[in-house]
């Protein structure tokens, strides 16, 4: 099995085709490196984060930093706020994820137990619901790495922040490349980090107009990665239920609106249940909105104990992380975030309905 050596400040892959890193690296300054690499050495015990309904993302950098700390011989713990969707937990190491409501009282002591705590995939302790306080409140070394807009600075000891890159998976690649450790990004490291980078970019139809992006997935395959088989247990492993519940949603519960250039879906509790609704399964379903031709702005609400959570998506001109921060409890990225609103369905429908007016004019000129 090939891996690749952890140190190369200017140049890597030389057997492969050399390509400069220094644009692609030019966020990570070499003093804060060198901070992370003290601290992760230094630490006795490791605790690894992320946000609340974790994605592919999100779970695929957590596990990615797992496979390359473990052999330094680290204690290492895995937390998230809830569960994750099925079609992840095949990746290797999802076993060590403990889920924090599950599980709450054990992922508390670990939290008050580590030296030093990653937050990944998330700009705000806000963002992982009740494990919130004691994150805040634990004397660990905090470090965060992200590519969301908006770190909330105050909250970390050292950020790694980068709002140009594809995902936080693409980041983590970054920066396990550059750390003097003798571990190496192996396999199962490398299919965790292909997993989030190719979930995060909708298997690469955003979010992917640098070429370091395709550089980065190049060098994962060349160390092992299985991209098929990748591509087939995330994709290929929809239940009857969940399949029904796309088509039930795009033929009963979608709204088109052409005049405001918009799409949505709506789905209740009820819904849900009628189709034995399991994390996960509404995943992509946002983006079939943007597939209609002269949609620019695309949305799904779900209805789950009495929150209603909306994922927006947009096409290259309407920041729907502005529309979220500013009309409902949210945030984001330019063309893609997400948003709580605790108002019922219909009342959260309404209100987003009666906001279309104002965006009129700047959503229907992304069609002229």
């Amino acid at each position: 099995m090939f891996k690749i050596s952890l140190y190369q400040s200017k140049f890597i892959f030389a057997n492969f085709g050399v390509y400069n890193t220094t644009k692609q690296h030019n966020f990570l300054k070499d003093k804060d490196l060198h901070i992370l690499q003290n601290k992760i050495t230094e630490a006795r015990q490791i605790l690894v984060t992320s946000h609340r309904n974790p994605d592919g993302d999100a779970i695929g950098s957590i596990l990615s930093l797992y496979h390359f700390l473990k052999p330094l011989g680290k204690k290492i713990n895995l937390a998230v706020p809830d569960d994750y969707p099925e079609f992840l937990k095949w990746l290797p190491g999802t076993d060590r994820v403990c889920i924090y409501e599950n599980q709450r009282q054990k992922v508390d002591a670990v939290i008050q137990e580590s030296d030093l705590i990653f937050a990944l995939d998330y700009n705000d302790f806000s963002r992982t619901d009740q494990m919130e306080s004691v994150l805040k409140a634990s004397e660990a070394f905090k470090v965060l790495i992200d590519h969301h807009p908006y770190p909330n600075a105050n909250q970390f000891d050292l950020l790694f922040s980068e709002v140009n890159y594809s995902s936080t998976a693409e980041i983590m690649f970054s920066i396990l490349t550059r750390l003097a450790f003798s571990a190496a990004i192996d396999k199962d490291c490398a299919t965790a980090l292909y997993a989030g980078i190719m979930t995060d970019t909708g298997s690469f139809s955003y979010s992917v107009n640098r070429p370091e992006l395709f550089e980065t997935v190049a060098s994962l395959v060349r160390i092992g990665v299985d991209a098929e088989r990748v591509n087939r247990n995330i994709y290929d492993t929809y239940s009857e239920s969940r399949l029904r519940l796309l088509g039930f949603s795009l033929s009963e519960r979608m709204r088109v609106i052409p005049e405001y250039a918009t799409a949505y879906i709506y789905l209740s509790q009820e819904d849900m249940k009628r189709f034995n609704y399991r994390d996960g399964d509404a995943e992509g379903l946002v983006n079939y909105g943007l597939s209609i031709k002269g949609i620019n702005l695309s949305v799904l609400m779900k209805e789950r104990d009495g929150v209603v959570r909306l994922s927006l998506r947009s096409k290259e001109g309407f920041s729907v992380n502005e529309f979220a921060r500013e009309n409902f409890d949210g945030g984001g990225h330019e063309k893609a975030a997400g948003a709580n609103s605790y108002a019922s369905l219909q009342d959260t429908i309404r209100k987003f309905e009666s906001l279309l007016p104002k965006y009129r004019k700047q959503l229907n000129s992304l069609s002229e």
